[in-house]
């Protein structure tokens, strides 16, 4: 059950954290930056569509002010389409737009834990402890629904 995380330089930094915090509990995990900058569009997308058909699980961190950025928007709906668990990690920044809303967003340290907590659950109930087939299936859907939730609401209770 790996994990795509995907960030821009400024993030860099959290993503790092992040990363390695997964990695010290045995959760396989992949950092991948995603800059604009040098990279062509068909080259973001293909790298994209590689990364989420290879994971079961997508970290976007965002930036503070992201209004422009409509790859994380794209991101979200390949990620959502293949029944991958969505979470954000914005340690800053306004409040997410109602749209982003359906998805655990991570916003300190601490939360980071309760991920590694829903992920390890995901694996003890055998909900998905392999990549789905694709195409994917309604128990692919919702067992990523059942995980939005139940990250969501370790979120809001803080354990």
């Amino acid at each position: 059950m790996p994990v795509f995380i995907s960030y821009r330089h400024e993030e860099r930094l959290d993503a790092f954290i992040l990363n390695e915090r997964l990695l010290l509990e045995g959760i396989p995990a992949q950092l991948v930056l995603f800059d604009c900058d040098g990279q062509t569009s068909e080259d973001l997308y293909g790298s994209f569509c590689q990364h989420i058909s290879d994971a079961t699980h997508w970290i976007g961190l965002l930036p503070e002010d992201f209004t422009e950025d409509w790859w994380t928007a794209w991101l979200l709906g390949a990620a959502v389409m293949a029944s991958r668990r969505v979470s954000f990690f914005q340690p800053a920044g306004d409040a997410l737009p109602a749209h982003l809303g359906r998805w655990p967003t991570m916003r300190e340290r601490t939360h980071i834990d309760l991920f590694v907590r829903a992920y390890h659950d995901e694996r003890t109930f055998a909900r998905a402890l392999t990549l789905p087939a694709p195409g994917g299936s309604w128990a692919d859907r919702d067992n990523a629904d059942y995980f939005h939730a139940d990250l969501k609401a370790k979120i809001r209770r803080g354990f």
